[in-house]
């Protein structure tokens, strides 16, 4: 390993203009308001050699990194300063002092691309699997400027509503023609503004909680709001009618956000709790055009038509939340105003989304917003009672102080054996092809043998084989933690290398992550075969073993041996949810507070191995749960570590919502309704869930049974995701409207989660950073002034989301080929939904 350089940062703020939030002249002035240093000194800068003749240039004291696929992998530092809310005209700008260049004997690796958490058939979405030619090839800066910035409106951490302007920095710039790095040594940044000349908000808060809901569930609501009061969170009611006849907008939901507007601007208050979901649970109209549900809907829900992949647009209730952008203006996230909402599609040609999107969005939330997406009266009032019940009596509760995390292995990121075995000069015969793997603790594994003829007066026959499901280690009860598994897959059992040649590329289904791995490719060249297989240690944290690959003839003589060394395999969820820290950042458990009990339910560690495991911890009550791993919105599970087999023998079926599918037989097992046997009564977590649609509350049980029927006789997608089953509710508001048992709120997607595959699986962009940035957020902030309500801990993890990742304003940067945000970016925050009380009082009122 090479040390470079190391960074030092200092920061000198000059600060003007942020008085109280109050509705007052200010002195409309230019202001210079912050000048900061940033000095590189040796020590902290390192260059390390990876896999695949790659080098990783890092930063000891960052957590962050440029990550955009196929392109270099570097580091960046984020800083964000808070200016006055209404602040305009704001500029930044950089000027280096003092550079330095250093030159690589290699080249820096490639980053990977985010992956689906689906099930879905990732063939059919285009992914960039290889490093960007034109980047490598290129004499120019990687990136093409040393900063970029993004200015966005919101609450900060105490609630107040700022101005945040947020400087991405990139202390090494890349490049690639040359192999050359050049630091900046020193560089000084400013900014200024133009203050506002008022202030909207009134100096002091009328309310708390506002409750938008229909009139219909006030009776059910009144005792929430007799109890919200009765604590002190001033709280008010505002039926959808009355907003309907008070306020207009583009449609029912831009009427809503309007309301909210005037009611940030009349109250100040922190929360806004929508109480509304479908009108029913057996049938309702999903979507009425682009934009919105409103005719299926008690409270009206905004798509997104951001299309990131397979979703045709997804609800986001941030909608609601982002009522301001730059200057102080009214965000209606249509900001090219042809009437459609959020929009960012999918070229034609390629298949990807484009570069451009055409809305720009704040994304930033100016107030807390949750739902409960209540069908009927009476599950508002069961709702609500679980609510008073939690915040009455939850404080002072062993169970609270507890998390319990379930994972699993999320992506099959086996890097290339790449072990090229020359037959030219090899005696037609018997040969045994062997491989074994052996761990960081000097731990071997059982050998894998496949039996191959050489003959070259024949055709050649060399076939894909993807079996290590049956390894006799990995059968039967009480598998994992395992030893190393070695597995040949470019080369079956019986295959002939003949005076043919032979290529083929296994599928996706056959070979999950082939895509953008290539690990499993088939080739026999020339007579060169290459040989290709999986290394990996099924046990926790066991992402680093070596193999042996060899080959012995028909007298059991060895007559050719390579190794190869360091090979990773992460087990992504179980870093998104664990303790230990990669790239700086670590996962969920790392950040909770001392005195909390932790519960790990992974499959490395043998303790998640079905639906039974799950509900056994599930349980016992506990004030904090996350599963990261595979949904859909009946379903979440996750794999065994290696993913043995592909993804069908590897997956192992946590919660689901129904034992319903829509053909016979139409019941698959029972009980039917495997949450209502949850009994965790009256022990609710704050729950979160990494996984596609597991949030998407947009179904119900004919729609759901249809997707099926209308995919098979049609040909047409209703994009219900549910695939054969039968849903009623998604699985997160299923656990939140169960009547004494579940959780008391759930925050997970609404669409597809895209989570990053190997070792940048806690610290890319996506459903892994964002899931596990909430308990980071509450860790952190663990008994501090503001972060004991969920509304709190939630939109500040939207922010930190925001801030951390989008480094663009403006559209004339959006040209530019070295961009960090982009429409999975995007899709990630719009679409991490609330369902729960903003409001909540984390682990009740004393």
């Amino acid at each position: 390993m090479k040390k470079l350089s190391s960074v030092f940062i200092v920061f000198c703020l000059v600060l003007g203009g942020l008085g109280a939030a109050a509705i007052q002249p200010i002195e409309s002035t230019e202001y210079e308001i912050m000048n900061k240093t940033i000095m590189l000194d040796q020590g902290q800068l390192t260059v390390e050699e990876k896999e695949d003749n790659y080098v990783q240039v890092s930063f000891a004291e960052t957590t962050d990194y440029l990550l955009n696929a196929g392109k270099p992998v570097l580091p960046k530092i984020v800083k964000t300063f808070e200016l006055p809310f209404g602040a305009s005209d704001i500029k930044v700008t950089a000027s280096s002092v003092e550079t330095t260049t250093e030159f690589l004997k290699k080249q820096i690796q490639p980053s990977p691309s985010p992956l689906p958490l689906s099930s879905i058939d990732v063939d059919k979405i285009s992914i960039t699997t290889q490093k960007d030619q034109a980047v490598y090839q290129s004499s120019n800066p990687y990136p093409s400027e040393n900063y970029k910035i993004n200015i966005g409106v919101g609450i900060n951490d105490e609630f107040e509503h700022v101005t945040f302007v947020t400087v991405h920095f990139y202390p090494v710039q890349y490049t690639p023609a040359e192999n050359k790095i050049t630091i900046t040594k020193q560089a000084d940044i400013s900014i200024s503004y133009t203050p506002p000349e008022t202030i909207p908000f009134p100096q002091t808060s009328a309310y708390d909680l506002v409750i938008i809901a229909p009139d219909e569930f006030s009776n059910a609501l009144q005792p929430l709001i007799d109890h919200k009061n009765s604590y002190g969170v001033e709280t008010t009611l505002k039926p959808v009618e009355e907003i309907y006849d008070d306020f207009s907008g583009f449609d029912e939901a831009e009427q809503i956000k309007y309301y909210i507007k005037h009611a940030l601007e009349d109250y100040d208050n922190k929360y806004v709790l929508l109480v509304g979901g479908l009108t029913s649970t057996i049938y309702a109209k999903p979507r009425d055009n682009a934009n919105i549900g409103s005719i299926g809907w008690h409270v009206p829900v905004r798509y997104s038509n951001i299309r990131a992949g397979g979703d045709p647009g997804f609800i986001s209730d941030l909608y609601y939340a982002d009522v301001y952008k730059e200057g102080g203006e009214f965000e209606n996230w249509d900001s090219d105003g042809d009437g459609i909402l959020s929009e960012w599609y999918l070229d034609d040609e390629t298949g990807v989304a484009t570069k451009v999107p055409e809305d720009v969005i704040d994304y930033v939330p100016d107030v807390a917003v949750g739902r409960l997406a209540c069908s009927d009266a009476q599950e508002v009032t069961d709702v609500v009672n679980k609510i008073i019940t939690y915040e009455t009596t939850t404080y002072g509760s062993d169970w609270f102080e507890k998390m319990v995390v379930y994972s699993g292995d999320g992506f099959l990121d086996q890097f290339d054996l790449n072990i090229q075995w020359d037959t030219s000069e090899i005696v037609n015969g018997e040969y045994e092809i062997c491989a074994q793997s052996f761990n960081d603790e000097g731990e071997s594994g059982p050998v894998d043998r496949i039996n191959i003829t050489v003959d070259k007066t024949m055709g050649s026959v060399v076939t894909f084989n993807h079996d290590d499901h049956l390894n006799p280690v990995l059968q039967g009860e009480n598998v994992y933690p395992a030893p190393p598994i070695a597995e040949i897959v470019s080369v079956s059992k019986g295959d002939i290398l003949g005076n043919t040649d032979v290529t083929y590329t296994p599928s996706e289904r056959e070979a999950y992550c082939n895509t953008l791995f290539w690990w499993a490719n088939v080739s026999y060249v020339d007579e060169v075969l290459t040989i290709r297989g999986k290394t990996y240690d099924p046990k926790p944290y066991g992402n680093l073993t070596d193999i042996r690959v060899w080959v012995e003839d028909d007298q059991g003589e060895e007559i050719f041996s390579e190794w190869r060394y360091n090979l990773p395999q992460y087990y992504e969820g179980e870093w998104v949810t664990g303790e230990e820290v990669e790239h700086g950042r670590g996962g969920a458990l790392h950040y909770m507070p001392e005195d909390f009990e932790k519960e790990i339910i992974w499959t490395s560690n043998g303790k998640f191995t079905g639906p039974e495991d799950v509900k056994e911890a599930f349980d016992e009550g506990s004030g904090f749960a996350f599963f990261s791993g595979h949904g859909s919105p009946g379903y979440w599970g996750d794999q065994t570590p290696g993913i043995p087999g592909n993804r069908g023998p590897a997956s192992v079926h946590g919660l689901v919502v129904s034992n319903l599918q829509s053909f016979p037989p139409f019941i698959t097992e029972t009980p039917i309704w495997p949450m209502k046997e949850l009994s965790n009564t009256d022990k609710f977590p704050i729950t979160v869930v990494g996984g596609c649609h597991n949030s998407q509350f947009n179904v119900s049980l004919i729609p759901s049974m249809m997707h099926y029927w209308n995919l098979l006789l049609f040909g047409k997608n209703s994009y219900m995701w549910t695939y054969f089953s039968a849903i009623p509710q998604c699985w997160s508001w299923n656990l939140v409207q169960l009547p004494e048992t579940g959780s008391i709120a759930t925050m997970g997607n609404t669409g597809l989660g895209w989570g990053w595959e190997g070792e940048f699986c806690t610290v890319g962009a996506g459903d892994g950073w964002i899931s596990s940035e909430f308990f980071k957020q509450y860790g952190e902030n663990y008994g501090e002034e503001g972060y004991e309500t969920l509304g709190q801990v939630y939109a500040q993890t939207q922010i930190n989301y925001v801030n951390t990742f989008k480094d663009f304003t403006l559209p004339e940067s959006w040209w530019l080929p070295d961009l960090g945000w982009d429409s999975i970016d995007a899709q990630a925050v719009e679409q991490w939904v609330l369902l729960g009380d903003p409001s909540l009082q984390i682990g009740g009122y004393q």
